[in-house]
């Protein structure tokens, strides 16, 4: 198995215990992802919510839990004695393994996944790395990112243990971690200043009490790369952002936060529920973060209502799962390679230039599509290009693992990218200079181009268009306007209606999720800070808030709809600034809203084309479109209006468009 840095296990011990009967349909088993310093004996620390006659009942569910790659309670990690037993791991690779658990069991898909903190990264983890094994899905108390609240704590558990060793150390880690499992109010009416009976204050005894605790039954280099693990938590890394990574598993996931959590509160829950369109659950506590564990009333109703939708729900998987032989204790491996049945197509070559958000993305989507679908034509990704071939790629590392590129794809020389064996470019890396040029050279050589350069084209679309059509070759690029939205192809078949007269469209969903925070009552940076986080918005957003990104995507539409070459259109341009959003929260107080609106219409001989902050109804169309999303109105004399709707920012959005032209 390969780990997500590259690094690969021959062999991965895993301990687990499973409580209850495995139904002959295989279809009834509960998997359940233990915390940061739990056990496989599920129910020995989730009382109320395992056991006969409850949520989870093993008289009728077969409750499984493994301990997490890295532990210590029987499965591969460090320990003290050989701390460079396993190589640095990441929750997406304890998810995985969980993957490799259940097909050694021969269990395609379980009936719910469920975890808290820790086990709710998991848990987030195995339902976007293997959505089509996912029937229900219920993190607690999890971010789908690390928080800087949670880096804080680990830090100063971390710098506990390297000053006072694995003994004191981790007992002082472990007391710290239980202070931010709790809240002041829940202390406070727990202990007070009520004193134990050798005089100390008994709050202190409570934690020095779980301080020895741990250190009894814990090994400290685990824990420390336990939390290690925890840091790099992010689900949207290489997906396209948080959404992205979670939104084909919206309707089957839960997010459950805990209003007064001090390590993860309950809106690091709610933001990412809400980006991806999963439900959201309160529970009410005093306790904070442990109340996953804590409130078992709570959490075995919640727990019990989404076993009853999951047990409506079919498995979405299109293949049996490779399996192993089944043991107590299974030992994973990297399965043998099997040659595809009854494949005639023959394999799509392909070059890539980029592999960051659209060009990773990609990656991840052609590794899924090899595993899940193998009737379908073959791709093969000869090269890659980068800006520096010696960093750590992991879409690329896991595209080489699953098959889809070689060995030394990578490579930093555009000169080598294209060759005789290369059928189509794909081209992700941005710019009007080193992509135009690749482009040109593609396009010269009769080889197609695909690609989502959105500045590129609205610099010289047309006359790239014509090379391609000089040279017996395509030109397709539906990702560069509205990621998932198919209005190029509409436009370019003549779908979306002749004499069109009038494009409207809000083109950027960076800028409208921004002004929809602002009209929530964020300022203008936090409304950028938390696009950043979701993976709505790039480090630099400044073409999106200053409008040039809808520019560019109105100036492609224009030549679509109305055959004026891209770069000659002139277009009034003014983005989100502070006065603008200042004046977006003054609207949204009234009732309407803004959105940053772009236009192209026909005035006589003469197109006028504008992009500008425009107040709109609260009850109009356009002010119902939410976060991230497009919309595109097309007016034409055949057809009358047509609207467009859809996500438009995200790598994987723009990567499925990308994937398609690909394929046709």
């Amino acid at each position: 198995m390969f780990l997500e840095s590259g690094e690969r296990l021959d062999r991965i011990d895993v301990r687990y215990c499973l409580e209850g009967a495995v139904s002959a349909a295989r279809d009834n088993v509960v998997l359940v992802v233990h915390a940061l310093t739990g056990t496989v004996h599920a129910s020995t620390w989730w009382k109320g919510v395992i056991g006969e006659g409850a949520a989870l009942d093993p008289t009728r569910h077969a409750i499984l839990c493994a301990n997490l790659l890295g532990g210590c309670d029987g499965t591969t990690g460090p320990t003290e004695a050989d701390p460079d037993a396993l190589p640095p791991f990441t929750t997406r690779d304890q998810a995985a393994v969980l993957a490799r658990l259940l097909d050694a069991l021969d269990i395609a898909a379980p009936l719910l996944v469920c975890g808290g903190s820790l086990g709710g990264m998991v848990t987030l983890e195995f339902a976007a790395s293997f959505p089509a094994r996912v029937r229900g899905a219920v993190a607690l108390a999890a971010p789908a990112a690390q928080t800087a609240q949670g880096l804080a704590w680990n830090a100063i558990m971390r710098r506990a243990i390297a000053l006072g060793g694995a003994r004191d150390g981790l007992a002082l880690a472990r007391m710290v971690g239980m202070l931010s499992y709790r809240t002041p109010e829940g202390l406070e009416r727990r202990f007070g200043r009520t004193r134990s009976r050798r005089e100390s204050f008994q709050v202190n005894a409570w934690l020095e009490a779980h301080g020895e605790k741990l250190v009894a039954r814990f090994d400290a280099a685990s824990y420390g790369a336990l939390i290690d693990a925890m840091d790099t938590h992010d689900v949207g890394r290489g997906r396209g952002g948080i959404a992205a990574a979670l939104a084909p598993v919206a309707d089957r996931l839960t997010g459950v936060g805990i209003p007064g959590d001090q390590l993860y509160p309950d809106v690091s829950v709610r933001e990412w529920a809400a980006a991806a369109h999963a439900a959201y659950v309160d529970i009410a506590s005093l306790h904070g973060h442990d109340a996953f564990l804590l409130e078992s009333e709570q959490v075995s109703r919640l727990l019990a209502k989404a076993v009853a939708d999951a047990e409506g729900r079919e498995p979405q998987l299109r293949e049996p799962q490779l399996r192993e032989p089944v043991g107590r204790e299974p030992q994973l491996r990297e399965p043998q390679s099997r040659e595809p049945v009854g494949r005639v197509a023959t394999t799509l070559r392909v070059a890539l230039a980029g592999c960051g958000h659209v060009g990773g993305s990609l990656l991840d989507l052609l590794v899924g599509r090899a595993a899940a679908d193998r009737d379908t034509r073959p791709v093969q990704v000869q090269r890659v290009l980068v800006r520096d071939a010696t960093l750590l790629r992991q879409p690329l590392t896991h595209a080489i693992a699953g098959g889809i590129a070689p060995d030394g794809a990578c490579l930093a020389d555009p000169a080598a990218l294209l060759g005789p064996d290369v059928d189509v470019l794909v081209e992700a890396i941005g710019g009007t200079t080193t992509a135009r040029t690749l482009v040109e050279t593609a396009l010269a050589r009769g080889i197609r181009v695909v690609t989502a350069n959105k500045a590129l084209l609205g610099e010289c679309g047309a006359t790239l268009e014509a090379l391609a059509t000089a040279n017996g070759t395509r030109l397709d690029f539906e990702g560069a306007v509205c990621g998932a939205i198919p209005i190029v192809r509409c436009l370019r078949s003549g779908a979306a209606g002749v004499g069109i007269t009038r494009v409207t469209g809000i083109l950027n969903g960076t800028s409208n999720f921004v002004l929809q925070q602002v009209a929530l009552g964020q300022s203008l940076g936090e409304a950028i800070a938390t696009a950043q986080r979701l993976g709505y918005a790039e480090a630099d957003p400044t073409r999106d808030l200053n409008g040039q990104d809808a520019e560019d995507k109105l100036r492609i539409l224009a030549w679509l709809a109305f055959g004026v070459a891209p770069e000659s259109l002139e277009v009034r341009r003014r983005g989100i600034t502070a006065e603008v959003a200042t004046w977006a929260a003054q609207v949204a107080a009234e009732g309407d809203g803004v959105k940053l609106l772009a236009s192209c219409q026909r005035d006589g001989d003469h197109l006028v084309a504008t992009i500008e902050p425009t107040r709109v109804r609260g009850d109009d169309a356009w002010a119902q479109v939410a976060g991230p999303f497009n919309r595109i109105v097309i007016e034409s004399a055949s057809a009358g209006e047509l609207v467009f709707t859809g996500p438009g920012a995200g790598g994987l959005a723009t990567a499925g468009a990308v994937l398609a032209d690909l394929l046709g």
